[in-house]
């Protein structure tokens, strides 16, 4: 069965099951998707998987996620479902179903928040934030909740949702140069990871919270919390993705090559293809220059962020985000 098959029966499916949510037909394996803060327009393609599993274990896996959420529609089915489609590139069919889900339980902050990161990949900052902001208010109190892990042969990782909620509102205000606030919520993700000693995410929320510190000029601030990043590698072995917020981290204290820090090779590992690694380690290099006052070296670092074979990937949105920003009507 190709995915475009899977989603007309899926679209059959749901409609017998007089859910609002809709699986659309996607003519050749292609979605037309939003379009880039710089007015490209951006598709997916079904054939992508991203590192996480191969084409056949995606297939099955997003059949039994379908089923499972026809059969009882409820915030984990939901979830993981809509996670399915969206690891494909699927963002707006992904959005259908916490649509048709949030409409069923309009007080579950767990699907709200992966409807707003959708809404941040989709370039909708506004949107994300507001629905990110109503989940961290239902969340507000209340225990640490973990992801439900995927079928045995499909990877995926327990994590709290809280970590990511905070985090990619703090995606959303970083993207809106609203850098005190990104800072702020990348904060509350980093004392989520704490909590829960996870040094992994504890990682990734100190490499953006020293970013939107520095970019707000709170560089006190920043270099503190750059100092007080002692992690190595071996503390971060069961990563399952790479680890580039770990080498941004060191490029900024000082303890990485400028010169040969740029990385464009697939490293096998998941969400770390080719592209993820030029983008994000372009992406570094750029506000490394940035913060230095470098503004002209920085272009070609976000150019070659922006110009990746893959649109999602977060050190890609924000590079979109900074050049409509520092070289407004230029194009990359």
């Amino acid at each position: 069965m190709t995915f475009k098959t899977l989603l007309i029966t899926g679209a059959a499916a749901l409609a017998l099951a007089g859910t609002a949510a809709s699986a659309q037909e996607i003519p050749q394996g292609t979605s037309y998707q939003t379009e880039s803060l710089l007015g490209e327009r951006l598709y997916t393609r079904s054939a992508e998987t991203m590192n996480l599993a191969d084409p056949s274990a995606f297939e099955r896996a997003t059949i039994e996620a379908h089923a499972a959420y026809v059969a009882d529609m409820n915030p984990d089915t939901a979830t993981w479902y809509g996670r399915m489609l969206s690891y494909q590139g699927y963002f707006r069919e992904a959005i259908e179903v916490y649509d048709a889900a949030i409409e069923r339980f309009p007080d579950n902050a767990k699907l709200r928040r992966h409807r707003a990161h959708r809404y941040f990949t989709l370039r909708d900052f506004d949107a994300s934030i507001e629905e990110g902001l109503r989940a961290a208010a239902l969340y507000e109190n209340m225990p640490l909740e973990r992801e439900l892990l995927g079928p045995d042969y499909f990877p995926s990782t327990p994590d709290v949702v809280q970590f990511y909620l905070y985090y990619h509102l703090g995606q959303a205000y970083f993207a809106s140069n609203q850098y005190r606030e990104a800072a702020r919520w990348f904060n509350r993700s980093h004392e989520v990871a704490l909590g829960v000693d996870d040094a992994v995410s504890i990682t990734a929320a100190v490499y953006w919270e020293y970013i939107s510190l520095a970019r707000a000029g709170d560089f006190f601030e920043a270099r503190e919390l750059l100092d007080s990043y002692t992690f190595s590698l071996e503390d971060l072995a069961e990563n399952i993705e790479s680890n580039f917020y770990f080498d941004g981290i060191q490029l900024f204290k000082g303890e990485r090559d400028f010169d040969t820090f740029f990385s464009d090779e697939d490293t096998g590992m998941a969400f770390s293809n080719a592209s993820a690694a030029a983008s994000s380690t372009a992406f570094t290099l750029a506000n490394y220059l940035l913060l230095q006052g470098h503004r002209e070296e920085a272009r070609e670092w976000y150019r070659r962020a922006i110009n990746v074979d893959g649109w999602s990937f977060f050190a890609r949105i924000q590079a979109e985000a900074d050049w409509a920003t520092l070289y407004p009507g230029e194009t990359p």
